[in-house]
């Protein structure tokens, strides 16, 4: 099943809106809108926290969903994205996506945690 998500970015003042499946409470898997996505970008399916912002970007949904379980564990993906920030180390994210083809996206790309 799927729900209306807000992606939060810089590229943009307002929201944008895609539809996205929840695997795990908290996160939620989405194909980046074509107004987002860069000339020639392949890396277009997200897993994001419920917040609006990314985590990791995929060629393939099915590797946006093998992420989310190999990360749902590490905390309460329902709690606010800065609550998860403050007390979620970013290695312990990215040690638990090593063997993910995703891309981990930072901060300043318009990630969180």
């Amino acid at each position: 099943m799927t729900s209306t998500h807000e992606i939060h970015t810089s590229q943009t003042a307002a929201p944008v809106l895609a539809q996205a499946t929840e695997p795990y409470p908290g996160l939620r898997i989405y194909q980046q809108p074509n107004e987002l996505r860069r000339p020639n970008d392949t890396y277009t399916w997200r897993l994001g926290h419920h917040s609006g912002y990314a985590i990791v970007a995929f060629e393939y949904p099915g590797d946006a969903d093998n992420a989310a379980w190999a990360i749902h564990t590490l905390t309460d993906w329902t709690r606010p994205a800065d609550t998860i920030r403050a007390e979620l180390d970013g290695e312990t994210v990215r040690n638990a996506l090593e063997s993910s083809p995703g891309i981990l996206l930072t901060r300043s790309s318009g990630a969180t945690p």
